[in-house]
């Protein structure tokens, strides 16, 4: 299926100047947005903002990048890509997967590249904090570990207390 969106995209800019799949900023598909504003692009040629005329043209790609991100969507659902894991078996290994991604300390849009779901979905079905945890700090003492003792402690020696009376 071409896709009309993909195909405007690439002429729109016939001087290849500005490629609409890395220039135009930093994209977050969940808001269907860019994150920064034309003028904070800086020019990968001169390392200088992008000229007043080149900023709109830049606009006009963007309005047009999202318009093609859209439809890409769209033809998702039109095809059920990213839509159902049916069986329980299917279902028990991919959150087996994500669990371990999460736990690992993966974001959910590395995680999407891993397995047939959504963003949007992963963040649905699946809570970071649950997995993502800090390491309970463990303690030694200097005369402990000089006789040899390498048994941690989870509890922060009375010197080392700050004293707030």
């Amino acid at each position: 299926m071409s896709n009309c969106f993909y195909q405007k995209l690439l002429e729109s800019e016939p001087l290849g100047f500005i490629d609409p799949f890395k220039d135009l900023g930093d994209f977050d598909s969940v808001q269907m947005k860019f994150k920064e504003p034309v003028s904070h692009l800086i020019n990968k040629y001169s390392g200088q903002p992008y000229s007043l005329s080149w900023q709109k043209k830049i606009e006009e790609m963007r309005s047009l990048y999202i318009l093609y991100q859209k439809s890409l969507q769209n033809e998702d659902v039109k095809l059920e890509l990213h839509s159902r894991v049916r069986s329980q078996k299917k279902k028990d290994h991919v959150n087996e997967i994500v669990t371990t991604y999460l736990s690992l300390g993966f974001r959910f849009r590395e995680i999407e590249s891993k397995v047939s779901l959504t963003n949007t979905r992963l963040r649905r079905n699946w809570s970071r904090s649950q997995f993502v945890k800090t390491a309970e700090p463990q303690f030694y003492f200097k005369k402990d570990l000089k006789a040899g003792f390498a048994e941690p402690s989870s509890v922060l020696p009375k010197s080392l207390k700050i004293n707030l009376d």
